[in-house]
């Protein structure tokens, strides 16, 4: 019989996974993978060139038990706790609300960060603009005129109480500044180098590394904007 304490929630599987499946891409080559996976019994394909390590991952430990991705995780030093990835938990919340709009644009920038970035880099942008504009319309508030992410961030930050301006408190002060600067980052990155515009010959070209940066700092603004949102105004959610 299994120990209890080995059966993990879909939660901590997931993250447990990507954990993994991070790990292995920036460690090994996919030759590597499989004789690392081989090592716990994992079926794995004859390949040693694949166009994702992650997904590859992903995909073979897709239908493994519990105890063996607790296993293959103590193996390589990762946690085994409680998940508090903000991607994991943004996914679920918009899936609970029936944010469909949202959503498609989420699990878009989420498909693309390994092969096309720049994709990613806009879908993430749009992902934030579609949130703040869900949040507008909850409010029954008008869009601001020129619908920027800037404008847009501005506005849904001072409806829900999150303006850093509207602190007095230096250290909340601090942390609603960093969010809000980095979410207007997010729109200038998304202009100046994304697939949303053309690019010069000489433009610097953003890649995977920047991609997922970008994507885990969007899902933890809309994480906690929507939050504070169903927090404060829909006490069913």
């Amino acid at each position: 019989m299994r120990d209890n304490e080995n059966i993990l929630n879909k939660a901590d599987r997931f993250r447990l996974i990507n954990q993994i499946a991070v790990e292995l891409q920036q460690t090994m080559s996919t030759t590597d993978i499989n004789v690392f996976l081989g090592g716990f019994n994992v079926a794995h394909e004859l390949v040693s060139i694949v166009p994702s390590k992650r997904t590859y991952v992903i995909n073979l430990l897709s239908n493994v038990s519990d105890d063996l991705v607790i296993n293959i995780a103590n193996e390589l030093g990762l946690s085994v706790g409680k998940n508090i990835d903000a991607v994991y938990h943004l996914d679920q919340l918009l899936k609970k609300n029936y944010l469909n709009n949202i959503y498609d644009d989420f699990n878009r920038c989420i498909k693309n960060i390994e092969n096309d970035p720049d994709q990613a880099i806009a879908s993430a942008s749009s992902t934030l603009e579609s949130i703040c504009k869900s949040i507008l319309d909850f409010l029954n508030e008008e869009y601001p005129k020129d619908q920027s992410l800037s404008s847009l961030v501005s506005k849904t930050f001072t409806l829900l109480d999150l303006s850093p301006v509207d602190h007095s408190d230096s250290q909340i002060k601090r942390i609603l500044g960093g969010l809000t600067n980095a979410a207007l980052g997010i729109g200038v990155l998304r202009t100046g180098f994304s697939s949303a515009h053309g690019k010069g010959s000489k433009q610097y070209r953003l890649n995977k590394r920047h991609a997922r940066l970008i994507v885990n700092s969007m899902s933890t603004i809309g994480l906690f904007v929507l939050e504070t949102y169903y927090e404060k105004y829909d006490v069913t959610s």
